[in-house]
Order: structure tokens, then C-alpha cells, then sequence
């Protein structure tokens, strides 16, 4: 218990000084010049990586093994990631991809000071959960980003499982942006981050979280977004079970 005790400590600590640190610093790159179309979000986005790196790296107990980065795409190469959803630590363990891409974000998320400007200069997508307005405005933005060459990146459960490796439906939003902007889905793997920190949870556990790559894929002819959803959640799905 004792060393739980101290891994929070570690935890909360690097989380109040690394987060106030690395936002403060994304907000005044966006200062600098910019050198290409996306020069400041994408700046941003790598600077956050190693915000999110460097807090995973600095708890004790936590380690991370990424297997299939031969699936990774090259850079302008945009794809639609899909990864189930654990833990709030999920999405730390995708930096570890170091690939550039955007994300959805609850709304309310985007209004804490210092860090919902951090993420608006990194392109993040407000998103309010229930609204369809809102949902339709954020899959436009979202379409906006890869025509510009930039990954997007989806939870498309839409909330953490309530049991690791046991996943939810996943929602056909990230498939049907996949089909209308004739991009690949990037399906992605993730086990062990629901140890590391459990749902409801106030202090962090020891554990490896492992990320696994799979191959690329798109929707077959005549397929529904139904259909094309689940059986990427099935591939997802398979390769968590090889991983445990």
C-alpha cells in the first residue's frame, strides 16, 4: 500500500507541474513562426507527446511495450485510429506511437484554463457529448484534418470499458469518416491500462500496458458502417486476447 501511497504522490505531483509546464509552453509556440500549413499544431502535438511520455515514464511500476510499428503509416499518409478504451492513462500510451494525429475531447475538458488553450493550438476537437449538432460539427472537423494529411483518433467504444478487455459496441462515427474521406482505419490495441489506473480508482497501480499496431484496413464494397465497425472491433478484440 505504502508504495501505491508514493506512486500517487509521484503521480499527482507530475501531473499538476508537467501538465501546467508542457501547456504553457505549447501556448507560447504558437508565438513562433509557422514553417508549414499545420507548423503549429503539429509543433504543439509533439510537444504534448513528450509531455505524455515523460509522465508515464516517471511513475513508478509503469512500463509500456508497443509491438506492429511496421503498421505505423509514413508522415502525410493519414489514417482513421481506432483503439479500445480502458483508462484515463489510454491515450498517454498512444503518444508512445509518435505519430501526428488529432483527437476528440469532451468540451468541458477544452475549457480548463491553460490546458484547453494548449489543446486548441494543438487542433484537438471540442466535442459535447448527446448533442448531434456537435457531433456532426467535430466529424467535419475531423474530415478537415485528414484532407490536410493529419491522422484522427478515436475511442469509438465513446467511454472506457467497464471491465478491461471486455469492450462496448463500438459507434460507426469514426468508420463512416474513414469511407467518406477514402481513408484507412488504423486499428489499435491497447491492454493493461486499466490496471495501471482503474476505473474509479484515486491511485495508480504497477503494470505494463501493452500497444499493439495492427494492419491497416478500409471498408469492403457494399459493406455498412455496422458491419465495417464490428469487424474492426473484431480484429481489436482477437488481438487482446493474444496480448493477455
Amino acid at each position: 500500500m505504502l508504495k501505491r501511497i508514493l506512486a500517487g504522490i509521484v503521480f499527482y505531483g507530475s501531473v499538476v507541474f508537467l501538465t501546467l509546464f508542457w501547456s504553457l509552453s505549447i501556448i507560447l509556440s504558437a508565438l513562433l513562426p509557422e514553417f508549414t500549413k499545420n507548423g503549429r499544431s503539429n509543433r504543439g502535438h509533439s510537444m504534448a507527446g513528450i509531455w505524455g511520455r515523460t509522465m508515464f515514464r516517471i511513475i513508478p511500476g509503469w512500463h509500456v511495450k508497443v509491438e506492429g510499428r511496421e503498421n505505423i503509416p509514413a508522415n502525410n499518409d493519414p489514417v482513421v485510429m481506432v483503439a479500445n478504451h480502458e483508462s484515463l492513462v489510454d491515450i498517454l500510451v498512444v503518444y508512445f506511437l509518435k505519430m501526428q494525429f488529432r483527437w476528440l475531447s469532451k468540451e468541458s475538458v477544452m475549457r480548463i484554463p491553460i490546458l484547453g488553450r494548449a489543446m486548441r493550438v494543438c487542433g484537438h476537437i471540442p466535442l459535447k457529448r448527446g448533442d448531434k449538432s456537435s457531433h456532426e460539427v467535430a466529424l467535419r472537423a475531423s474530415a478537415e484534418w485528414l484532407q490536410r494529411g493529419i491522422s484522427m483518433f478515436f475511442f469509438p467504444e465513446g467511454t472506457r470499458s467497464e471491465t478491461p478487455g471486455q469492450m462496448r459496441p463500438f459507434k460507426v462515427g469514426a468508420f463512416k469518416l474513414s469511407a467518406e474521406c477514402g481513408v484507412d482505419v488504423l486499428p489499435i490495441a491497447l491492454t493493461g491500462a486499466g490496471k495501471v489506473f482503474r476505473k474509479g480508482g484515486k491511485l495508480p497501480d504497477a503494470a505494463t500496458v501493452k500497444i499493439k499496431v495492427l494492419p491497416r484496413t478500409r471498408r469492403f464494397e457494399g459493406e455498412t458502417y455496422e458491419a465495417y465497425a464490428s469487424r474492426v472491433r473484431s480484429s481489436i478484440e482477437s488481438a487482446l486476447a493474444g496480448m493477455a
